[in-house]
């Protein structure tokens, strides 16, 4: 069984879905044959850099989108996202059919779409399975075999012919509450005061780190920690976090491998967003022992199961619940927490779940499409409207 990992953001952008990449490839990889095909970074064994037009690349920052300007910097992101993908996907192709792999396993709908779209191509014809990062609906979902979702909410609205479920994972000795951090001294936090962290990208339009600034701003002498890959929202949202909360506030950037020390330093972690398809940073903070203040979605109920729901669009929400929610009930909060880590995200008992469902889907059957009387007939009917355009309108010749 030889599996190959697609993510064409691994390497150039470090947000959750890339950080699943890496720790399914490092989870498996000494169980079964896997290849990480990525964007960016070095090569090293199993691993492929794949040739693409990065996201993030200067030559993109022109392009030209006819939306509304309080859309456009989120448009812009999609279509870098799709030019990265596409490109990806394209430049992969020649090492797929080369590897012959049994399993394709991509983390991108776009990426997913031109592998399965070219699957005539392979000697044997691979299964293709999409990792569902966006909880993107079965009608809209990309052409695939198999559907990976992360949450029961989310399988409740995929194809159910050909969804499983498994959630994110995390690694408790790695997240773990017992780890020393020196974070509070290297960054001047007082030791005694209360910090609040949010982790993701720091913008407007998804992680909406403005509104947790001003909720926490509102409290005295509580600090607020954002760590985050910047985007083109970051120098506004720095220059309001410093405006409003002075020394109160440190932005910094980690590799993944640091963050521990970033929750250990903190009391309480949030999420602004008002969704995420799973968020693996609310169960990073739960492996820390740290509770969570997140959005009253049924989604996150059932990641988070025991924390604080709010409605984070509510003006005034945040600040009341830091406020009203007292020292001891936090801390009861963010013991449960570790423990619902460990009960269902413990990457442990996922990596057999993950093996056990890979040799499920090599075993599968699958076909490519065949000529039938079916597709005789969807022919010839494509056939006789072209045809009867060109007696009205004519050749272009």
């Amino acid at each position: 069984m030889k599996i190959a990992l697609l993510c064409s953001g691994l390497g150039n952008i470090h947000r959750g879905h890339e950080v699943f990449a890496r720790d399914l490839f490092n989870l498996i990889g000494d169980a079964v044959d896997i290849t990480l095909f990525k964007g960016g970074g070095e090569a090293a064994t199993k691993e492929r850099v794949i040739d693409n037009i990065p996201r993030n690349a200067a030559y993109l920052d022109h392009i030209h989108i006819a939306v509304s300007p309080k859309w456009e910097e989120a448009v812009k992101e999609q279509e870098r996202t799709r030019i990265e993908a596409e490109t990806f996907a394209y430049a992969a192709l020649k090492p797929l059919l080369e590897g012959e792999f049994d399993i394709i396993h991509c983390l991108e709908q776009e990426v997913c779409n031109v592998i399965y779209d070219h699957r005539h191509l392979f000697r044997d014809t691979p299964k293709i399975v999409f990792s569902n990062g966006g909880a993107i609906p079965a009608r809209y979902l990309p052409h695939c075999d198999f559907v990976q979702e992360h949450t029961e909410h989310n399988l409740s609205h995929s194809a159910r012919n050909k969804a499983f479920m498994i959630p994110h994972g995390v690694d408790l000795n790695r997240f773990n509450p017992q780890i020393e951090s020196d974070f509070r001294a290297l960054h001047g936090i007082p030791q005694d005061a209360f910090v609040v962290i949010s982790v993701g990208t720091i913008c407007y339009w998804h992680k909406r780190m403005d509104y947790v600034i001003k909720e926490v701003a509102a409290l005295k002498d509580v600090y607020l920690l954002i760590v985050g890959q910047e985007s083109r929202d970051t120098p506004e949202i720095k220059e309001l976090g410093k405006r409003l909360m002075g020394n109160r506030i440190i932005f910094t950037t980690l590799p993944h491998d640091e963050l521990p020390k970033a929750y250990a330093a903190t009391d309480v972690f949030v999420l602004g967003s008002l969704f995420e398809t799973f968020g693996i940073v609310y169960i990073e903070a739960m492996a820390m022992g740290l509770p969570v203040i997140c959005t009253n979605h049924v989604n996150q109920r059932s990641i988070v199961k025991e924390g604080i729901f709010i409605d984070m669009s509510k003006p005034g929400a945040l600040t009341h619940a830091l406020q009203k929610t007292n020292r001891d009930t936090l801390a009861a909060i963010g013991k449960r927490g570790r423990e619902i880590a460990a009960e269902h995200y413990d990457l442990v008992v996922l990596k057999q779940r993950y093996i056990e469902r890979y040799r499920s889907v090599a075993s599968a059957q699958v076909s490519l499409p065949k000529y039938s009387l079916k597709t005789k007939l969807a022919s010839n009917l494509r056939n006789l409207i072209r045809q009867s355009a060109r007696m009205i309108y004519g050749r272009a010749e």
